[in-house]
C-alpha cells in the first residue's frame, strides 16, 4: 500500500486529494497511513462492506473535478497524472481517458515484467467495441470527470467482482473514451489465495471464476448497450448497419457466454436484412464472436437456433459462416496447447455452423454490401 502512496504523491503533476478508504482492514493500514505527512491524504476507516460500498462512500468525500480510483498494490507511473489530466484540460467533449499498462510479481530476482495480457487492436474500431467485447481498461489507468460518474450512478454493490468492469462500461456507453498510447501504471501479479474473503481462489482459476462473473455483469447491462448506439459505430445504408449493430451486441454477449441473449440478437440482425449478403465488416464480427478469451461453449438451443438461421437466409447462412471462420481461431489455439479434447470438441461446433462461406448455387460467396467501421462514434450517439 505504502508504495502505491508513495506513487500518487510522486506524480509530476499534483494530486489535489487523496482518499484512502480502509474497508475494515487487519493489516495495519491506519498505522501506515499514520506515518504519511501530507495534508492531502484524508483516511477513513469504516467496517467492512465490500469494495462497491467503499468507492461509493468515499466517492462522497472526493472534492475534485477528476476522479482517478486507485488499488493499494499497485504503482503509477510517476507522469501519469499530467498525461491524462492533461487531455481532460484541453478536450471538453471527452469524459474518459485511458492509457496502457504493464503487469510486475516482486520474486528473488528481483522486479519481473510482462506485458498486460489481454489488449486489443484499438487502431481498428472505437474504444467501446473493444471494451463491449473484453475488458482491457482498468481503473489506475483511468482518469474520468466527477460529473461522468454523477451522471451513470453508483457502482453495483451486489457484485463481488468485476465491479470495474461493469462501471467502465456504464460509462462509456454514456460519454467518448479517449485512449492514449502511453503505459500509466504497473499491475500487481499475485500468486495466492485472491478476491474476497468470503469467495477466496486460487490465482490459476482466475478466468473461470472472472468469466463467470463478466457473465453477471453483462446480464445486468443490457439495457446499457442500446443498439441505437451500435449502429453509430457504422457508416453504410440504414438496413445493412442496423445488421451491424445487432451482430456487434450478439457478438458481445457470445464472448461472454451468454448464448441466449447472443441469438436473439443474432437473429434479429438477420431479419433485418436476410436475403443482403454479409459484408466484411459484419464477418469480422462474427468472427470474433467466438474468438474470445474465455473460450467458445454454445449450449445446444443456440446450436439448433443457429442452424435454422444458416438454412432459412443468405444472411442466416453467411452469419453461421462467419463464426465457423471464428472457430478456426480457437480450435488452432486448443490444438497449440496439445489439448486434444478441446480440440475434438471446437471441430464438432464448426461442423455445425456450415464453415464454407458458398452461394446456393455453389460458387463464390457474393460479396457484401459497403459497410465501414468508424473509429470514433459521432457524439451526440450518447444521447440516447
Amino acid at each position: 500500500m505504502l508504495e502505491a502512496i508513495a506513487s500518487i504523491l510522486a506524480q509530476t503533476r499534483s494530486v489535489d486529494q487523496i482518499i484512502i478508504w480502509d474497508d475494515g482492514s487487519e493489516d495495519g493500514t491506519e498505522d501506515a497511513v499514520a506515518q504519511i505527512e501530507d495534508r492531502r491524504v484524508q483516511y477513513f476507516a469504516a467496517t467492512n462492506a465490500g469494495k462497491s460500498a467503499a468507492l461509493n462512500r468515499a466517492m462522497q468525500h472526493a472534492t475534485g473535478d477528476y476522479i482517478w480510483i486507485c488499488d493499494d498494490d499497485d504503482v503509477l507511473v510517476e507522469d501519469a497524472a499530467e498525461t491524462l489530466a492533461g487531455v481532460l484540460d484541453t478536450e471538453a467533449s471527452i469524459g474518459i481517458v485511458g492509457g496502457s499498462y504493464t503487469r510486475f510479481s516482486d520474486g528473488r530476482d528481483g522486479r519481473q515484467r510482462t506485458g498486460p495480457g489481454y489488449w486489443p487492436d484499438l487502431s481498428a474500431g472505437p474504444p467501446l467495441r473493444h471494451l463491449l467485447e473484453d475488458i482491457f481498461l482498468f481503473q489506475n489507468a483511468m482518469l474520468v470527470r466527477r460529473s461522468c460518474y454523477d451522471r451513470v450512478g453508483p457502482f453495483r454493490e451486489d457484485l463481488h467482482r468485476s465491479i470495474d468492469y461493469d462501471m467502465i462500461v456504464r460509462l462509456a456507453t454514456r460519454f467518448p473514451v479517449h485512449m492514449v498510447e502511453k503505459q500509466v501504471f504497473l499491475q500487481r501479479k499475485h500468486d495466492g489465495l485472491r478476491g474476497p474473503a468470503a469467495q477466496r481462489h486460487a490465482a490459476s482459476h482466475v478466468e473461470n471464476v472472472w468469466a463467470k462473473q463478466d457473465a453477471e455483469v453483462f446480464l445486468g447491462l443490457r439495457t446499457h448497450v442500446p443498439l441505437s448506439l451500435l449502429r453509430a459505430m457504422y457508416d453504410g445504408n440504414p438496413e445493412t448497419v442496423s445488421r451491424a449493430a445487432c451482430l456487434q451486441r450478439g457478438a458481445a454477449y457470445a464472448r461472454h457466454g451468454l448464448w441466449d441473449e447472443a441469438m436473439s440478437d443474432f437473429e434479429a440482425g438477420v431479419e433485418a436484412a436476410p436475403e443482403t449478403p454479409l459484408a466484411e465488416t459484419e464477418l469480422s464480427i462474427c468472427r470474433r464472436a467466438v474468438s474470445g478469451k474465455h473460450g467458445v461453449t454454445p449450449p445446444p438451443e443456440a446450436l439448433a437456433r443457429l442452424s435454422l438461421l444458416r438454412r432459412g437466409s443468405v444472411a442466416g447462412r453467411d452469419l453461421a459462416g462467419g463464426l465457423g471462420r471464428g472457430l478456426l481461431w480457437s480450435i488452432r489455439r486448443a490444438a497449440s496447447e496439445r489439448d486434444l479434447r478441446e480440440t475434438l470438441r471446437l471441430l464438432g461446433l464448426l461442423r455445425r455452423t456450415g464453415l464454407r462461406l458458398q452461394s446456393a448455387s455453389g460458387g463464390a460467396r457474393e460479396v457484401g454490401p459497403s459497410l465501414r467501421e468508424r473509429s470514433q462514434i459521432p457524439a451526440a450517439a450518447y444521447d440516447w
